[in-house]
């Protein structure tokens, strides 16, 4: 009686070998299947789509900007809570910035190789949202008299393209975009794709950010809705593949497993034929 041999798993099957197919010099080697690229692509496109809903949001927030900002300023939230919201400020200043990734170099050896992108994302979204500054011109809310103040005080828009302003910079009618916002949103998606145990913990610093900017009237709802788009966007970047994504994952150890590219997977089954046993055998060169 001829014996069995034991069948290679199929390769569909979750937890199985991957079959890598032998590519020549200068082309990119795929492996198949790779289950996880389509999750991980539409992560990264939605970056893109939701901060460009953001952006196209600020008019409309405009509509809100002065009722919202009028609640504040009649300081509605307990002492306690409004202590708590200063303390969800280490997202969004340098300094938290650096506490707060010195304890990830201390506590996550394995990760370390993140720290690059984790570095450029705050840093990065705060100098985008600080240059976008230099160009618009709005008051904050304490520069207004909220109590006679009308829907149309929120619109005092003015665009300063030729930077005629820039030498006589004045932070009182530099609202938009919220800088604080842009850096601490742009941390808070690194942070939520690196470490996914604390998502809902980094996502709540993240809107005790947003709300602390409302509280102490540095901000109103548009300025907020406009850094956390410029955080969105500048995520983006530093996650796409063809972007500075590509730079940060060239950094990871060749000992862990890469993050692959989506790749069609008919295209890579016609290059596999099957054997009499029904095992994928590639095509001969």
């Amino acid at each position: 009686m001829r014996s069995e041999q034991p069948t290679e798993p199929n390769a569909s099957h979750h937890g199985a070998p991957e079959r890598e197919l032998e590519s020549p010099p200068g082309v990119i080697r795929v492996v198949h299947p790779f289950l996880q690229a389509p999750e991980e692509a539409f992560r990264v496109s939605a970056l893109f789509w939701f901060g460009g809903m953001l952006l196209l949001a600020v008019p409309m927030i405009t509509l809100l900007d002065v009722p919202v900002a009028r609640w504040f300023a009649t300081d509605p939230l307990p002492r306690e809570f409004g202590n708590a919201l200063e303390l969800t400020l280490v997202f969004s200043h340098g300094s938290g910035v650096f506490l707060f990734l010195f304890g990830f170099f201390l506590m996550s050896p394995n990760r370390r190789w993140h720290l690059p992108r984790l570095v450029v994302l705050p840093l990065g979204a705060g100098a985008i949202a600080t240059l976008a500054k230099m160009f618009v011109l709005r008051p904050r809310p304490t520069g207004l008299n909220l109590d006679v103040a009308s829907f149309d005080s929120a619109w005092l828009w003015a665009f300063d393209w030729s930077l005629s302003q820039v030498a006589t910079f004045d932070a009182s009618t530099r609202a938009f975009p919220s800088g604080n916002m842009a850096t601490a949103t742009a941390l808070t998606i690194g942070l939520w794709m690196i470490l996914p145990r604390g998502r809902w913990l980094f996502a709540m610093i993240c809107v005790g950010t947003a709300l602390q900017r409302l509280a102490c009237s540095a901000h109103f709802p548009s300025d907020i809705l406009g850094g956390a788009a410029f955080g969105f966007l500048w995520a983006y970047a530093c996650f796409h593949p063809r972007l500075l994504g590509n730079l940060f994952d060239k950094m990871q150890p060749e000992n862990q497993p890469k993050r692959r590219r989506p790749i069609d997977t008919e295209s890579v089954d016609s290059q596999f034929t099957q054997d009499d046993e029904g095992d994928q055998q590639p095509l001969a060169a």
